[in-house]
């Protein structure tokens, strides 16, 4: 009992230095003047189903829970990421794509997220807020007509106004259209989840031709990495697809496992770092996040 008590002590304690460490860092930041822009980062792959819904919503619970604030953006007509994180709050009438119209300002298409600490706690609001998606953004010939720069100004300008710390933008795994948008003016940086499987290894390669092609709008434009995120420890072909990718000079050498709690946090609606205090799972998308500082940092 006193073990399990001594536990407990330092976990609050280790809690209380890092919001501590966190509110110091911004109150230096404001009597300095300084005004750090966002990191505005694309999550795409060439092909459905390879973790990009549960990547976004573990990594912005992870931000989150650091004292960051979070817009997630939700470019995919499936409107998977939208579902997830407005589980517990009631959508937007106007989207995205209305936004893109110029019909909807930036703040009417935007929700907060409301999430569980525990599993009879009610629902609160941490810092994260989502952009709804909207099936009509699959029509490519509506997109291609949107005045990308004046969407960048709206954009930023709310970026600024609600003070975001990171954007997420969930990408489609396949709209060109909506590809070149993004990558030319709403972003400074993408990453790439990869499935175990040779299908989402073919998707890098076209991945990487997008980025190319948009990098001549926005040389500013990077790509973060690939990481697995649907790793399976104790399977062959899982092992196989690592020891392929791992030479690639953008690799990030952070395995997601594919374990129950990261599902059973997706449909509660709750991010592992709201789920579970004491999970690989936790771990891992934690050592994900300071790798893609680490990453961003050097680019500074």
């Amino acid at each position: 009992m006193q073990k399990r008590n001594k536990i407990i002590l330092i976990k609050y304690l280790t809690m209380y230095v890092q919001y501590a460490i966190i509110f110091i860092r911004k109150e230096i930041q404001e009597k300095r003047g300084i005004s750090v822009m966002a990191n505005k980062i694309a999550f795409m792959n060439g092909k459905g189903g390879c973790g990009k819904t549960t990547s976004i919503f573990h990594i912005a619970g992870v931000l989150s829970k650091e004292g960051d604030k979070v817009l997630v953006i939700d470019f995919d007509k499936q409107r998977n990421t939208t579902d997830t994180f407005l589980m517990n709050t009631e959508k937007p009438v106007k989207t995205v794509y209305n936004l893109m119209e110029g019909k909807a300002s930036a703040s009417e298409v935007t929700a907060k997220c409301l999430f569980q600490t525990r599993g009879n706690a009610k629902p609160k609001y941490y810092g994260v807020d989502c952009m709804t998606s909207d099936l009509k953004l699959e029509n490519e010939s509506v997109i291609r007509k949107i005045d990308g720069n004046k969407l960048k100004d709206e954009l930023n300008t709310f970026i600024v106004e609600q003070d975001y710390k990171w954007v997420l933008v969930d990408m489609p795994p396949s709209n060109m259209a909506l590809n070149d948008i993004c990558f030319s003016y709403l972003v400074d940086y993408v990453i790439v989840p990869f499935s175990s499987d040779v299908f989402s290894v073919r998707g890098y390669g076209d991945v990487m031709k997008t980025i190319e092609r948009a990098r001549t709008l926005n040389p500013s434009l990077n790509i973060l990495g690939v990481f697995l995120a649907r790793f399976m420890y104790n399977c062959a072909v899982d092992t196989y697809i690592r020891e392929q990718i791992k030479n690639y000079d953008t690799f990030i050498d952070v395995q997601i496992p594919l374990t129950a709690d990261i599902r059973e946090s997706i449909m509660f609606g709750r991010p592992i770092s709201y789920y579970k205090e004491f999970s690989k799972s936790r771990k891992a998308y934690e050592n994900l996040v300071k790798e893609i500082i680490r990453r961003i940092d050097s680019f500074s």
